[in-house]
């Protein structure tokens, strides 16, 4: 026997998981709706299947191609315009030439065939429809039939008042290839609607048999999250893929579960699902290939498509949520809610129940969603945030995405020029990095790639090489899942807002020139750069006092740059290197181990540096760290003793203006981002190019601070007790994107005529009247929240200062909340 699967739906009942999918070809259990009925058939020895197609046929033909992965022999017919059911199936005439079945290719059924089959055949029947028994007939095509079975009346879709019994038509039928004379090629004709009223009417042999056993016909969303429970209950009989790694949980090929992971049956895994530690998953869950569902995640009664991350602490709670979403970090999806395909939905923000989400669409960090979003792009404000462009590779930048970045900034600069790339030890940043040269090149730009580096020599090769540019790719400080791209211009200097605005521009709108073939810019690769950074850093030091001195310094070993280059920095210096190597499993050691091994080997100090070479952790001799701030103190001190001015964000204590009174030297005070602190300190400086960046350089830090060491025979303990005693504190306070602005203009009405009121970089305030006691709030840039910072002549004094404005910022926004 034959069959015709009827694969030609749209779903618009489905949507937003049909948005660019066949109906047949939505997922269930992770397998197209197709594919269980397909195999359906085959189980009851039917191999020889007719496909009829009408929306989006090429995603099911590309799928299932001939049939043969499934052991099957199929054959496709498309309506070029839709034809209605027994429309479709006339259009397949040529196939059928024997009896023959006629599903719904996107319906959950287990029902014996064979019995309708079996039937078919003893009545006679020209045609035989299945049957079944429902609670709630409204939806269907309600039929009466004999006691032997033959039709005797038939309503489609009843109201109560019509509704004469609880025997529905599923939709699966036992046809005679002689029903299709009763139809026109071309025509929209309706089995239900159209040809078995035709065939009532005419006395033809049209029978019914009730079918047992589970039928579905999803046609809504709630019906497609229940017939995942039905299948996880064993309420329909379908086969399991993958293998039972504990009772009730089955795990596909290549899944792995950390342990610590608490599993609540039932659950199904696809292939290559990786469950991180401390996730809480089901019961009632289904999570689809390829997905990542991150530490502290809790999935239950929700349906995950495949490639979706699952970020830290993010709660999905009876959703459906469609592929290659992106469920950030502290981020929630309640009862009901549908994510479409490729979704962004920031972290700490909420999607409450119910609420629909179209494809492609971003819900900004900390919005809180309480209504379907289907119109507008909702897109990211834009591209580069403070640090550059950062975000999840293979999720958030894809390398498609890098490619497309790199020739929207290709095209900003001239055909010819040369870009400085780089990149940190992370593999996926290496990645990036290669996707966004193949991007600079077709605009006709030549990329002098790095390699593997610390992101201060690129900095430096791009004036040394005089680049018309740089970016720098490394793993991001922030969060250790995601990459950043760090973007300098021809000084090495982070690029500025106006040409971040005119690459956004580009990006978006996708309007970058492609050279012609011959004109296609080159990759050269550069593999000595780290060693021209580093002969380029040894110019500026007096090597030889730091020999005679010999100071031992304890540092982390490695095989990343930063590893080799630090060790070949001290050794050059004639520092004697004590190593420690990082405890396995931990990527590094701690400040704690380098500064047990600081005091034990009786170091001067012990160093910990940043992967990407930018920023450091001191430990003095007795095995003190020294706080981040203190050490940019103490390298103010130092250029103060040589007789520079210092450069310094308005985030710094009054400690450097208290320095730099000791010397009679002014402080240069910017905003906090990078780019201004540069800029700054570049404009304090003379000589020519190429210049070493104090401000990002960490091995120029360090190597300043052996230099002072050696010249003034003191310990580091001693050099930092020469940096005058400060108390701050730092905070971040979430506030909603909306009430930010309105918070603002009322700490500003309320302070902005007070004396001493600075406007820099935020609001920063001396609520006490006192110049050593003052708060600054920043609104972050990128995220739902304000930084607070304060300094008072006391740690206590410095906690009230933050606690009273954290507490004047939630007021605030609770008032905006209301207005």
């Amino acid at each position: 026997m034959k069959a015709v699967v009827m694969a030609g739906g749209q779903g618009t009942r489905l949507r937003p998981l049909s948005c660019d999918l066949p109906k047949p070809m939505v997922p269930l259990m992770n397998r197209p709706m197709l594919e269980h009925i397909l195999l359906l058939l085959k189980a009851h020895g039917i191999v020889d299947i007719a496909v009829t197609t009408c929306y989006l046929p090429e995603a099911i033909e590309a799928h299932f191609g001939d049939g043969h992965q499934l052991g099957l022999r199929l054959r496709y017919f498309l309506e070029e315009a839709p034809l209605g059911t027994a429309g479709s199936v006339k259009n397949a005439e040529e196939f059928l030439d024997e009896p023959f079945l006629v599903i719904s290719g996107d319906a959950l059924t287990d029902f014996d065939l064979n019995r309708l089959i079996s039937f078919h055949k003893e009545r006679e029947a020209l045609a035989t429809i299945g049957l079944t028994r429902v609670d709630n007939p409204l939806e269907y095509g309600v039929v009466i039939t004999g006691a032997d079975g033959r039709v005797r009346r038939f309503l489609e879709k009843p109201s109560w008042s019509e509704v004469f019994s609880d025997t529905v038509n599923t939709g699966i039928y036992a046809l005679d290839p002689r029903v299709l004379d009763f139809l026109k090629r071309g025509e929209n004709v309706d089995f239900s609607k159209n040809l078995f009223p035709l065939l009532l009417g005419r006395r033809e042999p049209l029978f019914g048999c009730v079918l047992e056993g589970y039928w579905s016909d999803i046609g809504n969303l709630e019906q497609y999250r229940q017939s995942h429970y039905d299948v996880l209950g064993r309420r329909v009989k379908l086969a399991r893929r993958g293998t039972e790694i504990v009772p009730g949980v089955f795990a596909g090929e290549g899944t792995e579960v950390a342990p610590g992971v608490e599993l609540s049956p039932p659950v199904v895994l696809g292939d290559f699902v990786r469950v991180e530690e401390g996730v809480e998953l089901g019961p009632e869950a289904v999570v689809g290939d390829h997905a990542v569902l991150r530490s502290g995640a809790s999935v239950k009664r929700s349906v995950i498509w495949s490639n979706t991350v699952i970020d830290r602490r993010a709660e999905i709670r009876g959703a459906v949520v469609a592929d290659r979403v992106f469920v950030r970090a502290g981020a929630a999806v309640f009862e009901g809610a549908i994510v479409g395909k490729g979704v962004q939905i920031g972290a700490r923000a909420q999607v409450k129940p119910g609420v629909k989400i179209w494809p492609g669409k971003v819900v900004d960090p900390g919005l809180v969603l309480t209504e379907s979003l289907v119109w507008g792009s909702r897109s990211p404000r834009a591209l580069f945030s403070e640090a550059g462009v950062s975000g999840m590779a293979n999720a958030d930048l894809t390398p498609e995405f890098a490619a497309r970045l790199g020739a929207a900034y290709g095209a900003e600069l001239k055909p010819g020029a040369r870009v400085v790339a780089g990149c940190d030890d992370y593999p996926a940043a290496g990645m990036v990095k290669q996707a966004l040269a193949t991007g600079l090149t077709s605009s006709g730009v030549h990329v002098v790639d790095l390699g593997p580096v610390v992101g201060p020599a690129v900095r430096y090769a791009v004036q040394a090489l005089e680049a018309a540019g740089g970016v720098y790719v490394r793993r991001s400080p922030r969060e250790d899942d995601q990459v950043l791209l760090e973007f300098v211009d021809s000084r090495g200097i982070d690029v500025d807002k106006g040409l971040q605005r005119r690459v956004e521009n580009l990006f978006f709108r996708e309007d970058f020139a492609r050279v012609e073939p011959e004109r296609v810019g080159r990759i050269i690769y550069f593999p000595r750069a780290v060693e021209r950074y580093l002969s380029g850093l040894l110019l500026l030091l007096d090597r030889e006092t730091v020999r005679r001195a010999a100071p031992a310094v304890v540092a982390t070993a490695g095989a990343s740059p930063l590893g080799l280059l630090l060790p070949s920095l001290l050794r050059h210096l004639g520092c004697r290197v004590q190593l420690v190597e990082a405890p396995p499993g931990s990527g590094a050691a701690t400040p704690d181990e380098i500064g047990a091994e600081t005091v034990r080997s009786g170091a001067a100090l012990g160093v910990l540096a940043d992967p990407a070479g930018e920023s450091l952790v001191l430990v003095d001799e007795t095995g003190r760290v020294i706080p981040r701030e203190t050490v940019e103190l103490l390298v103010a001190l130092l250029a103060l003793k040589q007789g520079g001015s210092v450069v310094a964000p308005v985030t710094a204590p009054g400690a450097v203006e208290k320095l730099a009174a000791r010397f009679e030297r002014q402080v240069v005070r910017t905003k906090t981002s990078l780019r201004e602190r540069l800029e700054a300190e570049r404009r304090l400086r003379s000589g020519s190019a190429p210049y070493f960046h104090t401000v990002s350089d960490a091995l120029l830090t360090l190597a300043r601070i052996l230099e002072a060491i050696a010249k003034e025979g003191v310990p580091l303990s001693r050099l930092v007790a020469e940096v005058p005693v400060y108390h701050t504190v730092r905070e971040q306070v979430p506030c909603d994107w909306k009430a930010k602005g309105r918070v603002m203009r009322s700490l500003l009405e309320e302070f902005g005529s007070e004396e001493g009121v600075d406007l820099t970089d935020g609001l920063k305030v001396h609520p006490t009247g006192e110049d050593d006691a003052w708060v600054l709030v920043q609104p972050d840039a990128d995220a739902p929240y304000f930084h607070l910072v304060s300094e008072g002549r006391s740690l206590e004094e410095a906690d009230e200062l933050i606690a009273a404005f954290r507490q004047r910022i939630k007021a605030l926004e609770g008032k905006s909340s209301l207005m």
